[in-house]
């Protein structure tokens, strides 16, 4: 038993080079309604349905903080399997099928069955930096024009391994993806800290003991008997000083006991550098992260 640390950010995945089935052989999902954004209390997403004969679809992108990190849900009605070990996804139909690095079962209300992962659409330009050596500076560039630049020349999301083949007809994803960011500029402004002055950070909050600490976490003794795996998005408030003021879960996606358990040990398991404004001045700011515990 235990558990995968994953740093809110871009993952990579691995590329499989060689095509899971023919076009003609998947199911071809379109929009059964418009986007809709959600922006709840630490979260912002984005939500859309497709249906395929009588088959239905539902998609979500979630992000918890700025960055690449996009936690994205995919159900379907024809998934009829409670786990998927061998999902594969694809963004527009290039013929590069990734694996997704995270990928948890889920079930949904209507019975929709499927996964969420963390896939990467969008990466940083060529030749630019993020976080400098320890990834705890600031952006080199304009991550958001350039998300939104990668985004416009995407239109399909395709899965192997969620039963039957299939994709889904995303249409044009540039304006929904500024939306989601300006959400979570919004978002940003409820979290007693300067948005502002985050723009231009020289520094963000980052862990000082990273390895040593991630090796603190276990799985929680009161689990053991369910046996089942849990998915925690976390927030630390950060003071000036780096001191660990405040945790907020993002989004309860798991049993209670998971929830307790990461804020508990995560207060206890890090130091922080605290973040620098453009003058190099230590400010109050957040780090997010995400506990993924496995039995």
């Amino acid at each position: 038993m235990g558990f995968r640390w994953l740093g809110l950010g871009l993952l990579s995945g691995a590329v499989i080079a060689s095509p899971l089935g023919a076009a003609d052989e998947r199911l071809q999902f379109t929009p059964s309604g418009p986007w809709i954004a959600n922006y709840d209390a630490d979260s912002c997403a984005l939500r859309r349905s497709f249906v395929s004969g009588e088959h239905e679809a539902h998609l979500e992108f979630r992000r918890f903080a700025p960055g690449w990190g996009l936690q994205t849900t995919v159900a379907t009605s024809h998934a009829g399997a409670r786990s998927f070990p061998n999902v594969r996804y694809r963004f527009t139909d290039d013929g590069a099928w990734r694996n997704p690095g995270l990928g948890l079962s889920v079930t949904l209300d209507g019975g929709l069955r499927g996964v969420i992962i963390e896939p990467a659409f969008a990466e940083p330009p060529e030749g630019s930096t993020i976080g400098g050596e320890d990834e705890s500076d600031g952006w080199s560039f304009d991550f958001k024009a350039a998300e939104r630049e990668q985004a416009a020349a995407i239109d399909s999301l395709s899965f192997h391994g969620l039963g039957r083949e299939f994709v889904l007809q995303l249409g044009k994803l540039e304006a929904p993806i500024g939306a989601l960011q300006d959400c979570v500029d919004e978002l940003m402004t409820h979290w007693n800290i300067d948005a502002e002055a985050h723009k231009t950070l020289t520094r963000r909050a980052w862990p000082v003991n990273w390895s040593a600490g991630s090796r603190m976490l276990d799985y929680p003794p009161k689990m053991q008997r369910q046996r089942m795996p849990g998915l925690v998005n976390v927030r630390l408030a950060i003071d000036e000083t780096g001191r660990i003021t405040g945790c907020s879960i993002q989004m309860p996606l798991s049993d209670p006991a998971f929830q307790e358990s990461s804020c508990a040990d995560i207060q206890h398991a890090f130091d922080f550098d605290p973040a620098l404004d453009k003058d190099g001045k230590p400010i109050a700011s957040y780090w997010t992260t995400r506990v993924i515990f496995t039995f």
